[in-house]
């Protein structure tokens, strides 16, 4: 039987260190296993201002100078394209015109059929999502999206900027999250003898990455209570793992839009409450319809919101409006300097140089990654405790409980602000 969850919130400004300084400079520095910094890998000034009149973070933006690394990898599979529902007659004609069916992803408890398409050898996969979709402009169409974590550059002050405390092992009893990231260490010593549960929907031959983002987060989401510096929020739920990120020949991390909808409707099956999305790409309709689906069978979306910068584009899943977007501030509150802007963002958690754990053993990492599973607690909690899982209504009840910053109201950076929950467990 799932008991519910009760929780309080606690708004007091004096728990956070008084933000003064109006220019800062920022260092990407290199960590060991420790944390312990051996040596500096960028140290140009950031050009965000911050300043706190009467203990207010406003943040004044100006072009950004240092941008994170671009990935030369191609955005989508190349020559690769998927349908949503299409009917025999959509095939026929599409296999007479030379488009030949790699897969077909049949996703039960999504109620989604998804074809996986080669395209003709004189058609690259966006011209064939045009042309599709002049021709059938009722489908669901678009290119097999490439996914990559969202971790930037590498204290346990998370939960005490949270507001959230010390919790005992059982909290969470009951909650049942999901994720969807990279392999998760279940032998690591945050993670052993939890309620972890994981599964892979790598393509076959394909080998899992290194698993610190993944275990990470988990860590974050239901890590030992007395384990070290990585302590858990909601140690007692069950956590579902579904890993979609491939180990690419460089050492980097590779995944699809095909892996992650079997993985969706994995969680879909386990009838997990909420799915944590620490990850980005591009809009698509296919994602789209997939979201869609995903919220009608009851399962609430959240999402890291990027880490390209102030003029990066929206990232997906989050913008997406049956999504809820999570930025990252640092035990400051001032905003991470590689963090998404946009009216999609909706609200800030903690998520610069937090102690998490990792491959081989713990270490400081930093993105909208690990910001986003504080508030997938948050939202478990609310769950449990009977909130309905539409995005609107979480969006109003966890409004409740933030701390803004920024500009008055929902602003770009910030979005509402800073969720802050105690747990009453």
């Amino acid at each position: 039987m799932i008991r519910s969850v009760l929780f309080f919130a606690t708004l007091l400004s004096l728990a956070f260190p008084q933000v003064t300084h109006a220019q800062s400079s920022t260092r990407i520095l290199k960590y060991n296993e420790k944390g312990e910094v051996t040596g500096v890998i960028e140290g140009k000034p950031s050009e965000t201002t911050r300043s706190a009149p009467k203990g207010k973070t406003t943040v004044k933006e100006t072009p950004q100078t240092r941008r994170p690394s671009a990935d030369d990898e191609p955005a989508a599979e190349p020559g690769e394209i998927m349908i949503v529902n299409p009917s025999n007659a959509v095939e026929r004609a599409l296999r007479a015109d030379g488009y030949r069916v790699l897969e077909r992803i049949a996703l039960e408890h999504l109620g989604i059929t998804t074809l996986r398409l080669r395209t003709p050898d004189n058609l690259s996969a966006e011209a064939a999502v045009q042309a599709i979709e002049k021709r059938f402009p009722s489908l669901s169409v678009g290119v097999n999206q490439r996914y990559k974590v969202n971790k930037g550059p590498p204290g346990d002050y998370g939960r005490r900027v949270m507001g959230w405390g010390e919790v005992p092992p059982s909290c969470g009893g009951g909650i049942r999250i999901g994720m969807i990231d990279t392999l998760v260490d279940v032998n690591h010593p945050a993670l052993k003898g939890q309620r972890v549960a994981r599964r892979s929907f790598l393509p076959k031959g394909a080998k899992p990455g290194v698993s610190d983002h993944g275990t990470g987060v988990a860590g974050i989401l239901v890590g030992k209570p007395a384990s070290n510096n990585w302590k858990g929020l909601l140690p007692g739920a069950q956590l579902y793992a579904a890993n979609i990120f491939a180990a690419r020949p460089d050492g980097g991390l590779r995944a699809n839009l095909a892996s992650m909808m079997k993985a969706l409707d994995w969680l879909a099956e386990k009838k997990v409450s909420v799915v944590n999305f620490s990850l980005a790409g591009s809009p698509n309709r296919v994602l789209k319809k997939l979201m869609q689906k995903a919220s009608q069978r009851g399962l609430a979306l959240v999402a890291a919101a990027g880490n390209g910068g102030i003029k990066a584009r929206p990232a997906y899943p989050a913008a997406h409006p049956l999504v809820l977007a999570v930025t990252a501030v640092d035990q400051r509150l001032g905003i991470y300097d590689f963090a998404n802007r946009g009216d999609y963002v909706d609200f800030a958690a903690p998520g610069v140089d937090l102690w998490t754990a990792r491959d081989k053993g713990g270490g400081r990492q930093s993105g909208t990654s690990f910001a986003a599973p504080f508030i997938t607690a948050a939202v478990a909690l609310h769950l449990s405790a009977g909130t309905k899982p539409d995005a609107q209504t979480l969006r109003f009840k966890l409004r409740k409980f933030t701390k803004d910053l920024g500009n008055p109201g929902r602003d770009s950076v910030f979005g509402w602000g800073l969720v802050r929950i105690k747990p009453n467990c």
